[in-house]
Parts: structure tokens; sequence; C-alpha cells
């Protein structure tokens, strides 16, 4: 857990993301963390930070966010998601994002040639998503990649999405010198940069990453901006966390099925009292609008 004393961001925390990766004056980390997970022959050479809204789709709210978009020089459109917390149906949430992203290259005034550039996803995930993982064909892998391919042959016929799950509660290297090649070193410093004292020598690569993320360093305004989502974030899993256990509590007394049904109920509530959206809060819940309706 972040502690106040740290020296650097947690790249995996809300604020960390935003710090670090979010910010176009840290555009060479972001590049750096992509190639190392992109195959090869997808490398980037530069950004372009997108700052247009996605139809359906909003910043606003952690359930229901694109944590980062951008497009390459190329044109191809580039999407990051860091993923705390378990969330029902995650594959087809991250197809879902990718989809409207692709959907959008359609209009570029392309007629109807569908000449479409392709749309990459990449979610960095701390914990397990239940996704179907045989220890005999999965050991030591904690990179997958899935797009669309023939069943039969495993061929391509044409790049359009693409996404990349980085699983790194599946990543175990305790020493960054244990790491063999980019894809391992990106995945020690995601899960261990927060820890680290000063001393970017030690992590050849890494230096502007150190650099960028060093609290310390950064601006009045920034600092202001990091330590405000800190908090925001800290409250959220504190409410999350109380919620969970009032409703293991209530589960304990009046039943699993019963206590869980109103375990979600404290949960929103609380999520309500804190000011977040009714639609964030939807789809953490699980419940409808017409259930948060008669909780006001």
């Amino acid at each position: 857990m972040e502690t106040s004393s740290q020296i650097y961001v947690n790249p995996l925390s809300d604020a960390g993301f935003k710090a670090l990766l979010c910010d176009p004056a840290n555009k060479p980390v972001l590049i750096g963390m992509l190639n190392a997970f992109l195959p090869p022959d997808r490398t980037v050479e530069d950004l372009e930070y997108a700052t247009t809204e996605i139809p359906g789709l909003t910043l606003a709210g952690k359930a229901s966010r694109v944590d980062l978009r951008c497009t390459d020089t190329r044109g191809r459109s580039f999407i990051v998601e860091v993923q705390r917390s378990p969330q029902p149906n995650f594959f087809r949430r991250c197809v879902y994002y990718a989809s409207r992203i692709y959907a959008l290259g359609a209009r570029r005034g392309d007629g109807q040639r569908y000449d479409i550039l392709p749309v990459y996803l990449v979610a960095l995930l701390d914990r397990g998503f239940g996704f179907r993982r045989d220890p005999s064909e999965w050991e030591g892998r904690y990179v997958s990649r899935y797009t669309f391919r023939e069943k039969e042959t495993g061929q391509v016929e044409d790049e359009t999405i693409s996404i990349i799950f980085v699983e790194l509660d599946r990543f175990g290297k305790e020493e960054f010198g244990e790491c063999a090649g980019a894809a391992e070193e990106w995945c020690w410093m995601l899960k261990n940069m927060w820890r680290l004292q000063p001393g970017a020598a030690e992590y050849p690569g890494f230096e502007g990453m150190l650099a960028a993320g060093e609290i310390a360093g950064f601006s009045k305004e920034k600092r202001a901006k990091y330590d405000t989502d800190m908090i925001t974030e800290r409250d959220y899993y504190n409410i999350l966390e109380t919620a969970k256990k009032e409703g293991e509590a209530k589960g304990r007394e009046a039943g699993l099925a019963e206590g869980e049904a109103k375990g979600k109920t404290e949960v929103a509530k609380n999520m309500l009292a804190s000011g977040m959206p009714e639609e964030q809060v939807m789809a953490m819940t699980g419940l409808t609008a017409e259930q948060l309706a008669a909780l006001k």
C-alpha cells in the first residue's frame, strides 16, 4: 500500500497513472511501455494524446472510463487501461471499448472503403480477473494477446482490433536483475516502482521513468492535483472496504444471499453519498437505475 513517505508514484494507482503516463511531458515513458508489450513489428515511434470524447463512454468514472487514449504517427489508436478492482465481464468490456474506437475510424470520410486503422488496447491488471488459465500452458506467462484470426491456421488476415492483457499478479520475479527482456523489466517496474528509493543507476533504461515519477519533482500545480487524486482514491477504496465489511456482517446474520444484496445496497448508498456518478455506481454494484432511484 502506498505511503506518505514514498519517493515515486505507483503507476498502478489512478493518481500515479495520471501523473506518470497521462502527462504528455512524459510521452517517452508511455512509448517505452507500449513497445515493451506490443509485437515487435508494431513499434510506436511517436504519439499524440487524444482529447476528443468517445461517444457512449465517459472519462469521469473508473468503472466506465478509458484511462488513456492516444494515436501514433501512423494513425493507429492505443487505449491503456489500469484495473485494480474485479469486475464482471471485464473481457467483454475491453472488447466493447476497443470496438467503439475502431468504429470511430470509419467516420474519417473514407466513403465505404472501410480503410480503418488498427486499434490496440493494453490492460494492466494487478489481480486475477477470472480468465481461463491452464497451469500446464500458462506457466511463466503473464502477457496475453487477443485478435481476430482464422481458428484452424491461426492466420491473421488483417490487423483490426488487438487486446493485450498484462497480468502483473502472474509475474513473480522478485529482483530487477532476474528480468529477461523489456517486457519483464516493465512488469517489475510497474509493480515495484513505488517502493524504490533514489538510485536510478540501478535500473538502466528506466532513468526517465523514475525522474518523471518522482513526487518531489512535480510542479506545484501537478503536486496539488496528485494529492487530490490520491485522497479521492483512498476515500473510494475505503468506502468499498467499509461497505464490504458491513455487507459481510449482515450476510452472516440474515443469510448469504440476503446479505450480498444488502451489501450492494450499502455500497451504492456510500458511493452516491460520496458524489460518485450514478453510471459508475451501477457498473460497480450491478444495481439498476430504478434500484438506485429507490435508495435516494
